[in-house]
């Protein structure tokens, strides 16, 4: 069959897992324990990855796995550093779909950008891909907006 992960998955069979999820009611989670269950499973890729891989880490942009929606319109995919520990320094990817828009703001850290794709407004400083852009630690930025969506590498705090 497959790896121990896999074995742990199948532990039920399908069908007792279909019958168990039908007879429970939905629950609205709050949004610290969504944010402490992502980021749990976030630590086990990690770990499993730190294993199969000492001494290197490769996150493929095409995969889907590992992007955390942040805002509404706007995710994260961490690349580098710990997304649970507050105001910490990361590297890591963010791609905001078309119209995102949120008020600017100032970081604890310096703060760098690489646009890899689409467009990224700062205020009235407008980037595009190859840009890059760099803000020092505290420096407030004008309010953030992209018309056609984009995709950017960033090192720095995530904005709280």
């Amino acid at each position: 069959m497959g790896s121990n992960s896999d074995k742990r998955l199948e532990v039920l069979d399908h069908d007792v897992l279909v019958m168990l999820a039908a007879a429970h009611e939905p629950v609205d989670l709050p949004d610290e324990v969504t944010s402490r269950m992502r980021n749990n499973v976030m630590q086990s890729i990690r770990a499993e990855q730190a294993a199969e891989n000492p001494g290197f880490s490769t996150v493929r942009v095409s995969e889907d796995e590992g992007w955390i929606e942040a805002l509404p319109g706007g995710h994260v995919k961490v690349l580098k550093g710990d997304i649970t520990v507050p105001n910490s320094l990361l590297s890591y990817l963010i791609r905001l779909e078309p119209g995102f828009a949120m008020e600017g703001h100032a970081h604890l850290f310096d703060e760098e950008t690489l646009m890899i794709e689409g467009d990224l407004s700062l205020g009235d400083l407008k980037l595009s891909a190859g840009d890059f852009h760099f803000a020092a630690a505290g420096v407030v930025h004008g309010d953030v907006y992209t018309v056609q969506g984009c995709l950017a590498y960033m090192r720095g705090a995530l904005p709280v």
